[in-house]
């Protein structure tokens, strides 16, 4: 996939309405401990990475934008996150590019998104290694976790392969 900065994928609502039907795997924190001993974790939302770091789990990679539930409660900035606008409804191609530099990378990383995180998990399936759950918050519900398999990245593809960057 080519992407040059400053491009935006707008999901459309044939698209949205897919990603939104998936169906939510959830999971316990004691279940994402459990598959954290050989697995890359990656946490999507602020509510999820703290209840991940609350338990002792270091996700490799957490994305988040600050706030939960469209401003509920505020999350504090941490120093040294890598910063990327993300607007709602929308996946940048800066967001895409940052992503896959930190799934590379040898440390964990934070993004910290302006705008909305919750896409998010598209490109971390794309980038991601075989050997990753990537975790993500459901709303009123708890936390949902998707290991990352070659149907599931077959999938995801797919997600991609009908969006258009402009």
């Amino acid at each position: 996939m080519q992407l040059k900065s400053g491009k935006i994928a707008v999901i459309g609502s044939d698209l949205r309405k897919e990603i939104v039907s998936t169906r939510h795997n959830l999971c316990s924190v004691g279940e994402i401990a459990e598959l954290s001993s050989g697995n890359i974790i990656v946490a999507v939302g602020d509510a999820t990475a703290e209840s991940l770091h609350h338990a002792g789990i270091t996700p490799f990679l957490e994305v988040v934008d600050l706030t939960t539930k469209r401003g509920e409660r505020q999350f504090p900035h941490i120093e040294g996150s890598i910063s990327v606008d993300n607007p709602a409804g929308c996946l940048t191609s800066d967001l895409f590019l940052v992503i896959g530099e930190c799934l590379s990378g040898g440390e964990p990383r934070r993004v910290e998104v302006t705008g909305e995180e919750d896409l998010a998990v598209i490109p971390i399936i794309y980038y991601a290694p075989l050997n990753t759950v990537v975790t993500y918050g459901v709303p009123d519900i708890g936390i949902a976790c998707i290991a990352v398999t070659p149907p599931v990245k077959e999938y995801v593809n797919g997600i991609i392969a009908r969006m258009e960057f402009k």
